[in-house]
């Protein structure tokens, strides 16, 4: 900005000082239907800075009055907080309809007069995020992300992790929502985003370890909580069959509660991964327990 200055204090400095170093400072003529004005060419250059410095003037008080707050402001900038309420219910029932772009853009305009901002630009991003217009989310993020207050900040965390799920940023995800299951380590929200990012990596053992938490806070219903498990510890087994230690499977099984080591689903699982990596003598005592179990059953 100083060298623009510098730059222009320099040229205007030349016109002024060409002509009265050359002996004769010039004219400027101008014709106006039946009127002619003619100046030097030094007078044309003041008054020429006179009026650019007037313009400059007005130009800082229309922007003070287009930036305030007041009635006046907002109707010059259009921007109107019964429109924007307009906007957001009109967005509301677009979104109830399924027309998420429609919703979304409402959202979006309805943030230019509305009372908090933040709240406009996040519903737009969610809605764009459940419609996968996942650059267009972004977008309504980084503004959200200008205006966002303290209170405001854990909703805008929350959809930040949903885009970023959507986007397959897990390592980004992940810092924040554990960060978040410290903070709130029975909110719902916080647990089921986590439980979809562990499963997504292939973290088995982390949605093992989520699974009391979710049951405590009823995350989902309980038959429901009961497949989720059952997938996660068969998928866990499986995993560790892979396990380059021989050992590790075995290991970990008999650090399991004895629910799990009782039930006949896990057993199975147990004994087929066992054989397959060659830990007999275990597979066969799992197979003993198992038809102990199913003679009880019988009887």
């Amino acid at each position: 900005m100083i060298k623009i200055l510098i730059i222009f204090l320099a040229l205007v400095g030349g016109f002024f000082l060409g002509p009265l170093l050359q002996g004769h400072q010039g004219s400027a003529v101008f014709e106006f239907v039946n009127y002619r004005v003619s100046m030097s060419f030094n007078s044309f250059m003041i008054i020429e800075l006179i009026g650019l410095l007037c313009l400059y003037l007005i130009y800082c008080i229309f922007n003070k009055i287009f930036n305030s707050k007041t009635a006046l402001g907002n109707w010059l900038r259009l921007k109107s907080p019964k429109k924007s309420i307009k906007r957001l219910e009109q967005a509301q029932i677009l979104l109830l309809e399924g027309n998420y772009q429609r919703a979304a853009k409402l959202f979006t305009k309805s943030a230019k007069g509305a009372k908090n901002t933040t709240l406009s630009y996040l519903l737009a991003a969610q809605t764009q995020i459940d419609n996968n217009e996942l650059i267009q989310a972004n977008q309504s993020l980084e503004q959200a992300a200008r205006t966002c207050q303290s209170k405001e900040m854990f909703a805008f965390q929350l959809v930040q992790i949903r885009l970023q799920l959507k986007n397959h940023e897990y390592a980004a995800a992940r810092i924040v929502l554990e960060q978040l299951l410290n903070e709130k380590p029975r909110n719902v929200e916080v647990l089921r985003l986590a439980d979809q990012l562990y499963y997504e990596t292939g973290d088995y053992q982390a949605v093992i370890d989520l699974l009391p938490a979710m049951y405590k806070a009823k995350a989902y219903n309980e038959s429901q909580l009961d497949q989720f498990k059952q997938v996660a510890y068969i998928a866990r087994i499986k995993q560790l069959s892979t396990d380059s230690d021989a050992q590790a499977l075995t290991k970990w099984w008999h650090s399991q509660p004895r629910a799990i080591l009782n039930n006949m689903t896990y057993q199975k699982a147990m004994a087929t991964y066992l054989t397959q990596i060659g830990q007999n003598s275990e597979a066969e005592k799992l197979l003993k327990s198992i038809s102990k179990l199913e003679q009880k059953e019988r009887t």
